[in-house]
């Protein structure tokens, strides 16, 4: 029960549209929320026998000895005191809207009142992240075999891979529509992501979950003496999910993918050219390594990635103030939003209600940009842009939960750091690729936002969650 539950929530999202709409918030928080009642069911194993019959195991315990599980509590506390002490009052304004400021409790957290729910409120950021924290507890305290976390990991790389072959078939048949089905915003790329960088980032971390399974598998052959494994398939998924990556425009994202094949592909050859015994002979591995990269070279040909090239031309040369330039100035505004704030932030889900007061600061952010061809020089358009994020996770979250809020969620950082530690996570290279999807994923949050996407956030936990369960059992195994 507990791996249909989580695993249907892990491949869910993505599919939603990224979890960005409200309805699929709902059902991913549901979905989680009976994977936790599940997880803490006792269990009774009839084949593992001891002096009083079949051994029955009590959950809650040990979800009690879980440092997430309190961090989160405290975290959600703390979100909740937001809530119920507003400083701004959002409220209609015409067509708009607009905040003031309101008599509220200085020395607590603070928030925004009468905020809907559609746009974003500290209601809905506690929906978005009670979600990933309800599944990484019960992924902690429920899963009991290391059988159980590699059907999970399974299903995450086949469910990205199939996604990615979507937005491949999408590339080839020309359609602007979401699966050929539902009409699309302008925004829109291909697959089932809006924002093109948010497919990126989740792109990385179905390579990563490929290759720490191929990893995995190509181990185990050398240890039981395989002649052949599966792991080669994984390695054909990972070369098809980075095709699709690369037609997602995301720079960041595709060099960061890139950067993790090479290590991958490095570490791949020494393993397979000086191990002991096991496994696929040499000239085997040699060839099959060929028919990857024949794969990979039929991609590049077969998907026209010269127009590829040319929008990341066009991206780096052309678009680089309304790119990097906009998102330099956004974050340097949302750290002078942070300032005024800078114990407890605005509040969760405040970010794009108070951020306008400092945009105005900036006019490259403020207005948007164009080229006057009669003058030859670029000019402000009338219309103020809107932002409903910081382009820089780290940033918003200092400026909507302050030191206090970035020190709660800063100490998750710790306990994962001190479980590898103690684990020995550093010594398996197939644990490392897992947990490179996330660790990507979180230098790719310096330059964007994927951790606003829950599709990702609920990938780069419950991947986390699953490597970390996955050492420990391996430890008392």
């Amino acid at each position: 029960m507990l791996l249909i539950f989580a695993g249907a929530l892990l491949i869910f999202q993505p599919w939603a549209l990224g979890g960005m709409h409200l309805w699929s918030q709902y059902i991913a928080a549901a979905l989680a929320l009976i994977a936790f009642i599940v997880a803490l069911i006792p269990r009774r194993y009839t084949e593992l026998h001891h002096a009083g019959g079949a051994l029955r195991l009590i959950m809650w315990p040990k979800l009690l000895r879980f440092p997430f599980f309190w961090l989160g509590l405290i975290y959600f506390g703390y979100v909740l005191i937001q809530i119920y002490n507003p400083a701004w009052q959002f409220f209609r304004l015409g067509a708009g809207w607009a905040v003031m400021p309101i008599k509220h409790i200085a020395w607590l957290p603070h928030g925004v009142a009468g905020a809907p729910i559609e746009m974003m409120n500290g209601w809905r950021t506690l929906l978005i992240q009670i979600t990933p924290w309800l599944l990484v507890c019960a992924l902690w305290v429920g899963i009991t075999r290391r059988k159980s976390i590699r059907i999970l990991l399974t299903l995450i790389a086949v469910s990205g891979t199939v996604l990615a072959l979507a937005v491949l078939l999408q590339r080839l048949t020309g359609t602007k529509k979401i699966l050929w089905l539902w009409d699309a915003p302008a925004s829109y790329f291909a697959g089932t992501f809006i924002y093109k960088n948010h497919a990126g980032a989740f792109f990385v971390l179905i390579i990563a979950t490929c290759l720490g399974l191929a990893w995995w598998h190509m181990v185990r052959a050398e240890r039981e003496l395989r002649k052949s494994h599966p792991g080669m398939i994984y390695v054909f998924m990972s070369l098809l999910v980075f095709t699709s990556l690369a037609f997602t425009y995301a720079r960041a994202a595709t060099m960061l993918g890139a950067l993790l094949l090479l290590l991958a592909a490095i570490g791949f050859v020494i393993r397979l050219f000086f191990r002991k015994s096991g496994g696929p002979p040499p000239i085997v591995s040699a060839l099959t390594t060929l028919i990857g990269a024949g794969f990979l070279a039929l991609c590049i040909v077969s998907f026209n990635t010269d127009s590829v090239w040319k929008k990341f031309e066009r991206l780096t040369e052309e678009d680089a103030h309304s790119s990097i330039t906009q998102r330099q100035l956004s974050a340097r505004a949302t750290f002078d939003m942070a300032q005024t704030s800078l114990t407890y932030g605005h509040g969760a889900g405040s970010f794009r209600y108070v951020f306008p007061k400092f945009q105005q600061q900036y006019p490259d952010i403020l207005h948007p940009r164009y080229f006057h061809k009669k003058s030859g020089e670029y000019r402000y358009a009338k219309q103020r842009l809107f932002y409903e994020y910081a382009h820089n996770d780290y940033v918003q979250l200092l400026a909507e939960n302050g030191l206090v809020g970035v020190f709660l969620l800063g100490s998750t950082l710790i306990v994962i750091v001190i479980a590898v530690w103690q684990n020995f996570v550093w010594r398996q290279p197939a644990l490392l690729l897992l947990l490179a999807g996330p660790a990507l994923v979180a230098i790719n949050a310096w330059t964007d936002f994927p951790m606003h996407n829950p599709a990702i956030l609920v990938g780069v936990c419950g991947v986390t969650a699953l490597t970390l369960r996955w050492a420990t059992l391996g430890q008392k195994g």
